[in-house]
């Protein structure tokens, strides 16, 4: 019988390249999941590993997102486990164990070599999967090494799964009530569920591992080539105080889109890097000039970054916290500012980042969202709580600027550009007057206080990092996520992939209120449709507003570009890469031409009020160089025309949702997802509104 040497031990992170001779990449493990071994992918996660083994469903069908949560190791543990021959690791009697990235809690192993195997979890060990693990250990004196004769070195990993019971712990020992759990655990906190995203806590090998016998280094590239200047102006003026970004030394207005993980499991697999790069592509084709990188997702990957810098689109990027506290106990400080020096270290190199933002919303939860009267906290516990937001971030009550908290720290001594950081975002919450006086803002009145559309005329804050309109994806979206059984607006499976509280009725008044319909007079094809028109409308206005007020406003930033699962949402592109109606509606608006008296023109009239002819028009597609044409000729007036290949594609034309007058004629080419697919043998659906203004059902 083999020996095998058996380390326990800590974090990984992600790679895909290919394998040098002093770099071993360990991409051979098993999953030890109830007793029993299992192939598993890495880098991935336990969901993804045991939906490829058919033992758990695909939790974005249907309902299955509820039944994968219950699911669990007997032992509430899962064991990773590879084994790799001596003879093929790096020389050297020093070697490094590299963990790019841990995802959940790590726990060490007892191990034993006898015939039987065997091991149990001790120690806790990692808490944070934004930070790499670098482990050296000598091959003939270190205390992990052991068992004369060995030829193969073994390696296991018990992880548990995050919002646990070990986090009811952590609130009792930390001995203050947070308003979430998962700011004990240095997660990704969309993972755990958000008003668009599943509740899927998971736990995994989520970013590669190798071992390696040169010394891994953070130390930063020097200088960074080919750079233009970018910077930030927050200054006091007659209004209150700017928010505006200069490039070369010229006032820019930012035009863009708040962009959240790809995927609920967001590993950079081949079909991931496919979603980056429509995505990205997609943003850029619609004028875009900036992504928010929200900060309830994950620090992007490279990969994400490599896209921005050859796109030239540039990068506003939140550190990973989000609307919620954080405790300030030593080992959760020591661990976050581990957490940000390597994440700005590794990010800085890119020249598409303009600036470092250190949260989502905390300042706007702590000082607006009623948590002391929900948590009663003593005075004690207050400016604990307090002292814990300036430690991480930097606090005051009127500015956005820091220079001793962590993460100000992190990006003064790891960004050689020394490209600017702000506290937290937005500066003040909508419910105070100063959102639309100083600095960025995020405008929820519409959409959570169930404001009109008209009221963005007057709530244009100096920079609008967030604001927007739900709509639900298209019917051959919904079709892929739904049982045929479940086509309805209030099936099972259509209220789990509703995840706001309040969506649908939100969506139903104002679809009354601008279109005359709502979800008890349509049917869900057709409401689906609406709600995007509706979603364009609105959300459109908005845009159409903040770029009238230039430079009183100078950036928009939609929420949200994607989706990380099939659902209704924010999004002006749903999680398969098909083009919404707000994401054409966006193309317009961002155009560097844009008409605003065309605009002004359209926003005067509801869709409600407009009179609807029955539709006529004459349409025509061919192949032309391998790709899908279409034109139409309007007959009649016809309002927001509707294009979609039969049977459908993933993709975009680079027209769609237009409204075209009698006589006007439409050229638009169609692009899939995937610039493989043959269309070769694809027809064109036309709708539009005319259509379902006429034959709805009174």
């Amino acid at each position: 019988m083999k020996k095998i040497i058996y380390i326990a031990l800590l974090p990984l992170l992600l790679a895909a390249c290919a394998t040098r001779p002093d770099r071993l990449y360990l991409t051979d493990w098993t999953l030890n999941y109830q007793g029993k071994l299992y192939p598993a992918t890495v880098p991935g996660f336990v969901h993804t590993d045991l939906m490829d083994n058919g033992l758990i469903p695909d939790p974005f069908y249907g309902t299955n997102e509820d039944s994968v949560q219950r699911f669990k190791d007997n032992s509430g543990f899962y064991h990773y486990l590879t084994c790799v021959s001596l003879k093929d690791l790096p020389k050297g009697d020093t070697l490094w164990l590299v963990f790019e990235g841990l995802a959940g809690r790590v726990f060490v192993a007892d191990v034993w070599i006898d015939e039987y195997g065997g091991f149990a979890p001790r120690d806790y060990l990692a808490n944070n999967m934004f930070v790499e693990h670098v482990i050296p250990f000598d091959m003939k004196k270190d205390p992990f090494v052991y068992s004369e004769g060995a030829d193969s070195l073994g390696i296991v990993l018990n992880f548990l799964i995050p919002l646990s019971e070990e986090d009811e712990y952590s609130e009792e020992e930390y001995g203050i009530p947070l308003p979430d759990r998962r700011a004990f655990t240095r997660i990704a906190p969309y993972q755990q569920g958000w008003d668009w995203g599943p509740k899927l806590p998971t736990c995994g090998i989520w970013k590669p591992v190798y071992i390696t016998n040169k010394r891994p280094t953070t130390q930063n590239t020097p200088t960074i080539q080919n750079t233009p200047k970018v910077e930030l102006r927050q200054e006091q003026d007659s209004i209150g105080q700017s928010f505006t970004f200069y490039k070369d030394g010229k006032p820019l207005f930012i035009k863009g889109a708040n962009w959240i993980p790809v995927h609920s499991f967001p590993v950079l697999d081949s079909a991931n890097r496919a979603r980056y790069r429509h995505l990205l592509c997609s943003a850029k084709e619609a004028g875009f000039n900036m992504l928010r990188v929200w900060g309830g997702g994950i620090y992007e990957h490279d990969y994400f970054f490599d896209l921005c810098d050859s796109l030239d689109l540039m990068v506003w990027m939140d550190f990973n916290f989000s609307t919620m506290l954080y405790p300030d106990d030593s080992l959760m400080l020591e661990s976050i500012k581990k957490e940000a020096y390597q994440n700005v270290t590794r990010i800085a190199k890119h020249p598409c980042v303009v600036l470092w933002c250190g949260n989502n919303e905390v300042k706007n939860g702590w000082e607006d969202w009623g948590w002391q009267g929900v948590y009663n906290w003593t005075p004690e516990q207050r400016a604990r709580l307090q002292h814990g937001i300036d430690t991480i971030f930097g606090y005051s009550e009127n500015s956005n600027h820091s220079d001793n908290s962590i993460l100000a720290q992190a990006v003064r001594d790891c960004d050689p550009l020394q490209r600017p950081y702000i506290t937290t975002s937005p500066l003040y919450g909508w419910g105070h007057p100063e959102c639309v006086t100083h600095g960025d803002s995020h405008y929820w009145g519409v959409w959570w206080g169930e404001e009109s559309f008209e009221k963005y005329a007057e709530k244009t804050g100096r920079f609008m990092s967030e604001y927007g309109f739900q709509s639900y994806p298209m019917i051959t979206t919904i079709r892929r996520f739904c049982p045929e059984d479940q086509l309805y607006i209030d099936s099972p499976t259509m209220r789990s992939h509703q995840k706001h509280g309040r969506g649908r009725e939100i969506i139903d008044k104002a679809m009354r209120q601008y279109y005359g319909f709502d979800s008890h007079t349509l049917n869900l094809e057709d409401y689906a449709y609406v709600s995007q028109l509706l979603q364009a409308w609105g959300t459109g206005y908005g845009i159409f507003q903040h770029i009238k007020q230039q430079p009183h406003c100078m950036g928009t930033l939609y929420w949200q570009l994607n989706d990380c699962w099939p659902v209704a949402s924010w999004s002006s592109i749903d999680y398969y890469g098909n083009w919404k109606a707000l994401h054409y509606r966006v193309k317009e608006l961002y155009a560097d031409d844009v008409n605003l008296n065309k605009w002004e023109q359209y926003y005067n009239v509801y869709p409600k009020d407009r009179t609807y002819p029955e539709p006529r028009y004459n349409s025509q597609f061919s192949i032309q160089n391998s790709q899908l044409e279409t034109t139409i000729v309007a007959e009649t007036d016809l309002y927001d025309l509707y294009l979609d290949t039969d049977p459908h594609i993933d993709g975009h034309f680079d027209r769609n949702f237009v409204d075209l007058r009698a006589g006007e004629t439409l050229h638009t080419t169609f692009y899939p997802a995937d610039p493989k697919v043959d269309v070769s043998r694809v027809k064109v659906k036309v709708k539009t509104l005319n259509e379902v203004f006429i034959y709805h059902p009174e």
